[in-house]
Formats: structure tokens, C-alpha cells, sequence
């Protein structure tokens, strides 16, 4: 009897299994079609259901008209693909996030530029190459030069200036890089801080910086998803800066004083801007050390200008919010205006580029501040900023500004 039951349950079984296969089939179909259709129902509810919000940026492609030429290149079957792709939505979302959370739980990254490694760090391959040796060399004395150059010239027109060399996730904490590598015998950053010792210009090397806090305290630099650096080694070089202009300039600016550290579970920011890329189901929580400033009464908040990449956001984040930054503009990789005002920023316009604005942030300015990232030296954003302060300066010999 018993054996009845069992081959009875046996054959229902089987008989619902192909069921349920069909209907798990059938919604990975059919809910990105429906996602598709949402788009053409002008109501608020299909419409959110229809709204994918993965991080990273995917370039809008220009429209492609169908013709011969394009259908047999396949270029227009291609921008279809495309265009079906993001119509699908939130449900084509979903998808994506549960098997890049499946990897991530495997130690696998989906993203060909973040790498996992050990307690889960994550790293950029750019910055793992820089450390590793298997980085672009660079030119240490053309880029040198070039530096004192800006740093002569902003000067001379009565500024103060300072030079971040901004550090690298990967040299900082190489001890969890997934597969250890022997570093670079000389990096680029060995290299330029060789060469600029030839001039008289302050340097904030941000990689030594950030080396001592990490050695006096528990909480890490650089938080794990992150790769940027934190509340903690951003104000090391933001105390210093402070105290490199306030040497330089008639007034001395505000100090800033890290009161406390504070350890959070919600990350804020860039706090975990690496693991947002990889577009898991979940975020990771975990503390999050967040500094607590006071600033001093005495002095008064200096006007910036700013030419570096995304580590400065930081640094002028916690000097905006603090009281500690007057009006300052901060060209980003020298491409993009952002204005300071007010402890609010906004984006200028894309008429003001840098280098038509230059004229009005450079001159408003009392001090210069020039960044660039160890593992990254090479950026041209340093380039084109001596180009636009010559043509503004009118101090242009041969397309760049004289020697020091």
C-alpha cells in the first residue's frame, strides 16, 4: 500500500514540475514584455514598473535610421537591441541583480574593472596595476615642470596654491589584494615626488598621509566598498592644505578639528561607490567610520579653486559643511564647473566649461588647489588647466606658462 501512495505522489509530482517550469519560464518572458508595454500606458504605476535604476552610465546612443547600409553593417539591428534592452525595465533589472548577487556571494565580480578581494575589499583594477607595476609609465619631470609652472604663475598673481597628490585604495591596503603581487620597485608617484623635490612648491602627498592615520588608529582609511577615501584620510590632507595656505595667505583660514569618529550602517555619499556598481540585490551593511568636525572661530573661509578628479568631492564636502569654504568653484577633471555656495553646490551650466570660466573663478579665487590621484598621474585635466591659466595670464610662451 505503502508503495501505491508513494508511486501515486511520485507521478503528481512530476506532472506539476513541468507546470511550474512553464510558469517560471513564462514570467522571465513575459514581465520584461510587459515592462515594454508599461512605457506606452501614460500611468504611474506601470510607469515605475517600467523605470530601471542600475548604477553606472550607459551612453545614449544617437538614433539610427534604417537602410541598407546600416541593415547589412548590422548597425541599426544592433541600436534596436539596444533600445529593446532599456525598455525593459525594472523586471530585466531584477534579473541582473540576483545573478550579480549569486557571484558576489561566489567572490566573483560582474564588473571587469572592480575586483574582489580578501573580507570582501573591493578595488579597482586601475589603481591594482599602479601598485602591481603593470601601469603606463609617465614622463616625472615633463609633469614636474609643469606643476611648479601652474604653481609659479598662480603666485604671481598674489594666490596661494598647494599640490594633493590624492592615494590609492590599492597601496594602501595591498595586504587584501585577492591575489598578492610583488609591488612596482618605482611607481609613477616614486617618480614625480622624486622630481618635484627640484622646486620650491608644498605637496600634500596624501599617500603618506593617510599611511600615518592608518598606522594611529582602528578605523580604516578607506572604507571596503568604497574607493575613495573616507571621512578620516581626506582630512588628513585637508588639515594640511589648511595649514600649507594659511602660510601663504594674508588671512589665515579657518582650522578644521576632528572632534570624533563616529561608526555608522548607512553609507552616505561615495562611502560605498563600488559595490553600488556591481548592482547586487542587497547592499552590504557594515560601520562606516564618519568623522565629526569643529572649526575654529578665528580666521575666515578661504575662496577655492579646485582642478582635480572625484577624491576632492570629499575633501570640499567636509570644508563646505563645516563653515570652512567661502564661495569656491571646483572644476572637475577640468571638463565640468561646480559652484560652492552657501553649503549648497550646483553645477554650472555647459556653456561655463573651465576654460571659458576660468577668467572668473580664477580671479575671485584666494588660493589654488591641484589634484591628482598617485595611481593616475598622467590625467591630462593638469595639462589643459596650465593651457587655459596661460591664455588667461597672457604669460602663453610657446602654448604653456614660462618656467618658475
Amino acid at each position: 500500500m505503502n508503495w501505491l501512495v508513494y508511486f501515486g505522489a511520485e507521478r503528481r509530482l512530476k506532472s506539476i514540475v513541468p507546470h511550474w517550469f512553464l510558469i517560471a519560464v513564462a514570467l522571465l518572458v513575459l514581465a520584461p514584455a510587459a515592462a515594454m508595454m508599461a512605457r506606452a500606458i501614460p500611468l504611474k504605476g506601470p510607469q515605475r514598473f517600467s523605470i530601471a535604476k542600475l548604477a553606472g552610465v550607459t551612453p545614449e546612443r544617437p538614433p539610427i535610421e534604417p537602410s541598407l547600409t546600416t541593415v547589412r553593417s548590422g548597425i541599426w539591428q544592433t541600436a534596436v537591441i539596444d533600445t529593446l534592452i532599456r525598455l525593459m525595465g525594472q523586471p530585466r533589472e531584477t534579473y541582473i541583480r540576483l545573478n550579480n548577487g549569486i557571484a558576489y556571494a561566489l567572490g566573483r565580480s560582474t564588473v571587469p574593472s572592480i575586483i574582489i578581494g580578501r573580507d570582501r575589499m573591493l578595488y579597482e583594477t586601475a589603481y591594482v596595476d599602479d601598485w602591481c607595476g603593470r601601469g603606463t609609465p609617465i614622463d616625472a619631470e615633463v609633469q614636474a615642470a609643469r606643476i611648479a609652472r601652474i604653481a609659479a604663475a598662480v603666485r604671481r598673481a598674489g594666490k596661494g596654491f598647494a599640490f594633493v597628490i590624492s592615494p590609492s585604495k590599492a597601496a594602501l591596503y595591498p595586504e587584501n589584494l585577492p591575489e598578492p603581487c610583488a609591488p612596482a620597485a618605482t611607481r609613477n608617484y616614486d617618480r614625480l615626488r622624486a622630481a618635484l623635490t627640484n622646486y620650491d612648491l608644498p605637496v600634500i602627498d596624501g599617500h603618506m598621509l593617510a599611511l600615518a592615520v592608518k598606522a594611529s588608529q582602528e578605523h580604516p582609511v578607506f572604507n571596503r566598498d568604497g574607493t575613495h577615501w573616507n571621512d578620516l584620510g581626506a582630512y588628513a590632507a585637508i588639515r594640511e592644505a589648511l595649514a600649507v595656505l594659511g602660510e601663504q595667505l594674508d588671512v589665515p583660514p579657518r582650522q578644521l578639528t576632528l572632534s570624533r569618529v563616529d561608526a555608522d550602517r548607512l553609507p552616505v555619499h561615495d562611502d560605498n561607490d563600488l559595490v553600488l556598481l556591481l548592482n547586487l540585490p542587497n547592499t552590504p551593511v557594515y560601520p562606516w567610520p564618519h568623522g565629526r568636525f569643529i572649526v575654529s572661530a578665528k580666521g575666515t573661509p578661504p575662496r577655492l579653486l579646485v582642478v582635480g578628479t572625484s577624491f576632492m568631492w570629499r575633501f570640499l564636502r567636509i570644508l563646505s559643511l563645516n563653515g570652512a569654504l567661502a564661495d569656491s568653484t571646483f572644476y572637475y577633471y577640468f571638463s565640468r564647473t561646480f559652484e560652492y555656495h552657501d553649503d549648497s553646490l550646483t553645477e554650472a551650466g555647459k556653456a561655463r566649461q573651465p576654460a571659458s570660466d576660468l577668467s572668473k573663478g580664477f580671479l575671485s579665487a584666494d588660493a589654488v588647489v591641484l589634484e591628482a590621484n598617485e595611481a593616475v598621474l598622467s590625467s591630462s585635466h593638469i595639462e589643459a588647466f596650465e593651457n587655459a591659466l596661460a591664455a588667461l595670464t597672457s604669460e602663453s610662451s610657446k602654448g604653456r606658462l614660462p618656467d618658475p
